[in-house]
């Protein structure tokens, strides 16, 4: 499916970026590349921007953009821990 039609909040995996090598170039730049998981946030108005989250990264893509871009649902058990919810060890022992 394309990230444009792809449904909110849930996990996806990014299998190709668009074809125009500018924002290709600015895409790889934040890190958002192929193999990358991400989630769309939320929609625009009808035609409009998408909200696109990438772990801590948030950012705005253009949706005639994100349809040149392929992207397959990934099963709730491989969506990536929300930011803030790793484990961290503990300082007591035991």
């Amino acid at each position: 499916m394309t990230l444009a039609a792809a449904p909110l909040d849930q996990p996806l995996e990014l299998l190709t970026l668009p074809a125009c090598s500018s924002l290709e170039a600015r895409l790889r730049a934040m890190g958002v590349k192929p193999g990358c998981r991400l989630v769309v946030m939320r929609r625009g108005r009808p035609g409009g921007l998408l909200h696109l989250r990438m772990g801590l990264l948030d950012f705005m893509l253009r949706r005639q953009d994100a349809a040149q871009m392929e992207a397959v649902l990934l099963s709730p058990d491989q969506a990536p821990d929300p930011p803030g919810r790793e484990e961290t060890p503990s300082a007591r022992p035991g």
